[in-house]
């Protein structure tokens, strides 16, 4: 099953009780869903931070493991649902050509827009979900010596994630996170270093939220 779509399915059905056990943020009597709820919509903003690997799935890269890293501005509604904008270094995998004689190296990165969501399950505990759309642009660099050529391209894709983690305080959380991205190079005519391809890179991190 494509790990994507395996990602967006299970981050639903994790975040399924979240619009229907909401309740109404003037409703003192029903508990709240942790120490990030807040009733007034100008204080569930938030930034987050991610640092982690990155896996490229293809069969046609050497070295598939690069850096993560992966910034996001966004805001909840009753701190629950709402949108996001980021942007995301998928690292910098590599393959080698002819025993050593060259080497090819990618380097995606993209813009990303979507929706996400954070339920506390229990206390300061909570799973976190996210999905969207990403415009990519990756940059291929192919190295022979003392020689080099470079080439970059531009595609849209799907981006989705799954985290867990902890309310420190009211407006500072940690997570661990898996996310799955739907990166694409060139086109059928596309003639770049990298030709015409569709690659999944899966993200593992930890990642730091603060709420204003």
């Amino acid at each position: 099953m494509n790990k994507l779509a395996l990602s967006a399915a299970v981050a639903a059905l994790a975040l399924s009780p979240v619009l229907s056990q909401a309740a109404p943020a003037d409703d003192t009597s029903t508990a709240t869903y942790g120490a990030n709820v807040n009733p007034n919509w100008q204080d569930n903003f938030f930034v987050a931070g991610n640092l982690g690997q990155t896996q490229a799935r293809t069969s046609e890269l050497d070295h598939k493991n690069s850096v993560f890293q992966n910034v996001r501005f966004g805001w909840r509604w009753n701190g629950i649902i709402g949108p996001e904008l980021g942007y995301v270094y998928l690292g910098r995998p590599k393959a080698d050509i002819g025993n050593g004689l060259a080497s090819l190296s990618a380097k995606p990165q993209a813009a990303t827009i979507g929706l996400n969501a954070k339920y506390n399950f229990y206390q300061g505990w909570y799973v976190t979900g996210h999905a969207g759309y990403l415009r990519s642009r990756t940059k291929a660099t192919l190295t022979s010596g003392d020689y080099q050529f470079r080439d970059q391209t531009w595609n849209n894709g799907l981006y989705a994630g799954l985290g867990i983690g902890y309310d420190v305080t009211k407006n500072v959380s940690v997570a661990l996170n898996y996310d799955d991205y739907r990166i694409q190079t060139g086109n059928n005519t596309d003639t770049n270093l990298l030709g015409h391809s569709r690659t999944n890179i899966a993200a593992y991190s930890a990642s730091v939220e603060y709420r204003f």
